[in-house]
Parts: structure tokens; sequence; C-alpha cells
């Protein structure tokens, strides 16, 4: 049977992040080449389609790639979850369905807070996008407001979704490393080795 990865995101910022972060993983393999079969990225188009748009999405993948082992990479940010006193998804129950519909594995790669928190890992690289001096202050709260402060100080407008241009931006490679441990499990599924301690892929 061969061996194929899904990975869901829940909105068009981290499509295109994840799509360079894939990338970025591919060019560390010899040959450039997965030790899967099939890698399909999904957008589900906001946090609560999990449970509402999972199924039907996962459920057409198995119908359109029959004889495939799917492992199965849950990604989205946690601030929605740490605020909130009602549970937006129950994990167990995602978790569960998708077992049902033929998922080998699930993992869940968690951006703390958000995804934004990430991309301020590379705090360089956004400065030098919007043009401003390395000197320019940048918040330690991070987050959405802190990316949207900087984009206001470069004349610009950051609107989560709609990121063409600034995500490409971006230090993947840098980002990655300040990760490892998010996506040491996809690391590994695609054929690369996360090295926790050293803080970077080999």
């Amino acid at each position: 049977m061969s061996r194929g990865i899904v990975i869901f995101v829940e909105g068009y910022s981290e499509m295109e992040f994840y799509a360079k972060l894939r990338d970025q993983i591919r060019s560390y393999i010899p040959q450039q080449r997965f030790k899967v079969d099939t890698l399909i990225l999904k957008n589900l188009k906001g946090i609560g389609n999990y449970k509402t748009t999972i199924k039907r999405i996962f459920q057409e993948i198995i119908r359109q790639n029959p004889g495939v082992s799917f492992t199965v990479f849950l990604c989205y940010d946690t601030d929605v979850f740490e605020y909130s006193t009602k549970p937006i998804v129950n994990w167990s129950e995602v978790e569960k369905d998708l077992k049902a519909w033929g998922a080998k594995k699930i993992f869940h790669i968690k951006a703390k807070r958000s995804i934004e928190d990430w991309f301020l890992l590379d705090e360089g690289g956004i400065l030098h996008y919007l043009n401003l001096s390395k000197g320019t202050k940048v918040s330690k709260n991070g987050g959405t407001k802190t990316i949207e402060t900087l984009f206001k100080k470069g004349g610009k407008v950051y609107i989560k979704g709609s990121t063409r241009g600034f995500v490409d931006s971006l230090d993947i490679k840098l980002i990655m490393n300040n990760i490892c441990p998010e996506l040491k499990n996809l690391c590994k599924d695609l054929g690369v080795k996360c090295n926790d301690n050293n803080r970077k892929c080999t």
C-alpha cells in the first residue's frame, strides 16, 4: 500500500506558509523525494470547519486515492482555544471520525497563540519587507496585533488571510529551525530528521 500525508490548515495565510514549509523540507531530502507517495495540502477556510468540512474533504481524498494509507496533520492556531470557555472543536471527535474514515495516524501541529507568532520569528525579514529600519521597535507581546502595528508603520495594512508576497518574503528555514518540536512528526514522515537540541533539521 502506498503512503500519503494530508495537511489540513485553517486559512489562506497558513496555506502559503505550509506550501513554503513543504518546499523547504523537500530541499533537505536527497533527490528531493519525500518518503511518502502523495502529499496533499488542504485549506478548511476557518477553524470551525474542522468539524463540518473535514469529513467531506477527507472522504473525497480517500476516494480519489485508492490504495493510499494516509497520515493526517491538523494545523491550527491555539489562541481561539485559550480564550474560549467552550472548545470550538472537539479534537477527540475529529480524530475518531478521521480514523473511522481511514486515517492511519493523526498528528496536531499547533501554532502557539497564532501563526503570526511564527512569522515574527523572522523579525528581520518582516522589517525588510516593510522597508522599516532594523532599529524599529517590535512589541514583545507578539501575535497578530504586533504585525498589524508594524504594517501600519510601514504604510501597509495587514489582513489575515491576505498575505500574498509577505509570507513569501519570510525566511522559512529560520522559522522552521525555531519550531522544530512542533514540526518533528511531519518532518520525520517526509524523510527529514528534526534535531530538537540543535534547533535545526538535518
